[in-house]
């Protein structure tokens, strides 16, 4: 009769269809992030980047309202323009193998220096004398102090790196060791330790000059010889302040089932053939050999020739730089951004930025403090912590640092780290 030739003709259409509406589907629920823009759930979010200036939400399909899949229906949203369906939940699980007896272990192959500071009501002029308020001394180091952080924040951190034959390489290494680095690779050579003059004014910037010393017989050779602590931990964090050959020659060591590969190019590389001042044969050599990369704005504009621009520019800027990053063959970049916190670029283009939590009401002095939060953010890795999680939570150690003054001296430990913010024992 009608009805059922009605029914038989419903049927019929829904068949048809079944096959175009199942790939919709299927599509959807399987979108990955592509040149997105996302903000971490549960992380206040800076003006720039609140929902609405950027994308605008869209209600799902009334095929997908409802629908629910395990793991991966937090935060999903469709975004309009260029823009496709992003998972934060999916992206925020990226994390580090820290397994095993990988757990808990961060291993750093860098500087150990000591450090000279003079603090003085503003930064002198060329050819200007100033009188200085106060002369201070204390350790530091980028490789020291990254490892120093990541030791007072409950990791199992090794220190790679060279001491010299004076008396500021016993009290240095008793100092490192006193709060808790494995101090076992750390070899001594004839002549000066590493030092650095410091110079900080009222506003709490600085200016700092290093002396390397014994930092520059950080060789490959001494490289080779931890290679058993480094290729045995969760992350392996560098920096630029020994030779890049050794740099170069540690994160090798460390691919292939190794660590999880941190590079903080600090101070800014630059190419050439000068190795004993930082200079980088090529940057896709080195860049390519990390997984991750972290820098600050000036740093950005030295390695990728891009301003980081304030404001509406930002987002634009630091996309600009990330595709700069990515063609010399890294697939990640943090850039730090002091008082906006930071920002994540991965491998899929996906920019995510993390605002500074619980800034602080006054800075002493900011010596140090992207030694902090690279220490902290290591030591949050190697505990399984997702990158943008630990982001936000180095961020906070790090604002923490810059109400006391130093680099080591003002990093916290004990009761002054949050309870929220601690690690496991």
């Amino acid at each position: 009769d009608s009805g059922t030739l009605s029914r038989e003709a419903k049927v019929g259409e829904l068949m048809r269809t079944a096959p175009a509406i199942l790939a919709a589907l299927v599509a959807a629920l399987t979108l990955q992030p592509t040149h997105g823009f996302s903000v971490a759930p549960g992380i206040p979010q800076p003006h720039h980047a609140r929902r609405g200036e950027h994308s605008a939400l869209l209600q799902a399909p009334p095929l997908l309202a409802g629908l629910r899949l395990a793991g991966r229906d937090r935060g999903a949203r469709l975004l309009t323009g260029n823009h496709r369906a992003v998972s934060e939940h999916q992206f925020l699980t990226m994390q580090v193998d820290a397994s095993g007896e990988r757990r808990g272990k961060v291993c750093v192959v860098g500087s150990i220096n000591y450090d000279q500071t003079v603090y003085v009501p503003s930064m002198p002029l060329p050819g200007q004398t100033l009188h200085g308020t106060l002369y201070t001394t204390g350790f530091g180091g980028k490789g020291a102090n990254q490892c120093v952080m990541a030791a007072l924040m409950g990791a199992k951190a090794s220190m790679v790196g060279m001491l010299g034959s004076d008396d500021i390489a016993t009290v240095t290494r008793g100092h490192l060791e006193g709060l808790g680095v494995d101090c076992s690779r750390v070899g001594t050579t004839p002549g000066a330790s590493g030092v650095a003059a410091i110079t900080v004014s009222s506003d709490g910037e600085n200016h700092i000059v290093i002396v390397p010393g014994a930092n520059l017989a950080v060789t490959p050779d001494r490289v080779a010889e931890a290679e058993g602590e480094i290729r045995g931990s969760a992350v392996l964090l560098l920096q630029n302040e020994v030779p890049p050959a050794s740099t170069l020659a540690a994160m090798r060591s460390g691919k292939g089932g190794g660590p999880f590969v941190v590079l903080n190019a600090a101070p800014a590389p630059s190419v050439g053939d000068r190795w004993q001042e930082g200079q980088w044969s090529d940057f896709g050599e080195m860049l390519a050999a990390c997984d991750l990369l972290c820098v600050n704005e000036s740093e950005t504009t030295v390695l990728t020739g891009v301003q980081v621009a304030e404001g509406a520019g930002l987002e634009a800027s630091l996309r600009e730089a990330a595709a700069q990053v990515a063609r010399m063959g890294c697939p990640r970049v943090i850039f730090t951004l002091g008082g906006a916190g930071s920002c994540l670029v991965d491998e899929g283009g996906e920019l995510t930025m993390v605002p500074l939590v619980d800034r602080p009401s006054k800075v002493v002095d900011t010596t140090g403090a992207g030694d902090c939060f690279l220490g902290a953010l290591a030591a949050y890795l190697s505990f399984g912590v997702p990158l943008t999680e630990a982001m936000s939570r180095a961020g906070r150690v790090a604002a923490i640092s810059v109400t006391g003054a130093g680099a080591q001296t003002s990093y916290p430990e004990g009761d002054r780290i949050p309870s929220d913010l601690r690690l496991p024992k």
